[in-house]
């Protein structure tokens, strides 16, 4: 909400809906709380994915078959993470959440096209075995109402960012990519690239790199830092650190550390939490 605001500056008109609570009660719970405000289908994308496939293929495929839901799909290696499809040719005919023994390797990405009527499987759902309303379990009530849920395979890359790990693989993808830039203030410091260092932000007596996100605001002084993101606001001193991700206004401090995971707010002085 504080990025895209009310969407002016992007050319467009945006509002929010707010799940509030406290309990993530599921995707299908959180899709629902819109239904007053869709008349017509509408393209549901997951904010934990990034493409660079063509997306306009789906909803092509959408129209031109007039399903009731068409689902961007890949093949994964790892497919119990996902909402996973089976498929005969280009019609889904199951769907099925994080399954212990997948019937086929092909994912949903996290970019729908619905109509309405996914409403009315939402709320004749009940939750999963995880507390959660699930939307594979609404994509499946449409195919066992026999309506047409299609699937679109994916014709270009998607990274997912679901985990922390996933960020870093992420940011190696991107600094490859030439999105490397040294913007901020950097003193008396070893910089091996590719690296992005924002502006705003104050490297001293350091060695950083490879594959550093350092963000607006962060201060890094007497460190070694390769391979992590570092988020906005965030300080780190006296400490070797890498494969890690640091959350917003976080300290770190007089520590040695591999594969480190920070929430935001947290502080960690000489390795204490």
């Amino acid at each position: 909400m504080d990025y895209f605001k009310n969407g002016q500056e992007l050319g467009m008109n945006v509002s929010y809906v707010v799940q509030h609570g406290g309990h993530a009660r599921g995707l299908a719970a959180a899709t629902g709380l819109v239904q007053d405000r869709i008349s017509n289908d509408f393209v549901l994308l997951l904010g934990d994915n990034l493409f660079g496939a063509n997306l306009k293929n789906v909803i092509d495929l959408h129209h031109a078959s007039n399903a009731t839901a068409t689902l961007h799909v890949e093949e994964h290696s790892n497919p119990q993470r996902f909402g996973v499809v089976e498929l005969d040719g280009d019609n889904v005919i199951s769907v099925e959440e994080k399954p212990v023994n997948p019937k086929s390797n092909n994912v949903i990405t996290g970019f729908y096209v619905l109509s309405p009527t996914i409403f009315n499987m939402i709320s004749g759902l009940q939750p999963s075995a995880r507390g959660e309303y699930e939307l594979s379990d609404a994509l499946q009530a449409l195919i066992d109402n026999k309506y047409t849920v299609k699937a679109s395979k994916i014709d270009g890359w998607r990274l997912d960012i679901g985990y922390p790990e996933d960020l870093l693989a992420v940011n190696k993808f991107f600094l490859n990519e030439e999105t490397h830039a040294v913007n901020g203030d950097v003193q008396n410091s070893s910089i091996i690239s590719p690296v992005y260092i924002a502006e705003g932000s104050t490297v001293r007596d350091s060695i950083i790199g490879p594959y550093v996100m350092i963000e607006n605001g962060v201060t890094i002084d007497h460190c070694e830092v390769k391979n992590t993101v570092v988020l906005e606001k965030s300080s780190l001193c006296r400490s070797v650190i890498s494969d890690s991700v640091i959350g917003t206004n976080s300290v770190v401090k007089g520590l040695k550390a591999h594969s480190l995971k920070v929430g935001d707010y947290s502080d960690i002085t000489n390795g204490n939490l």
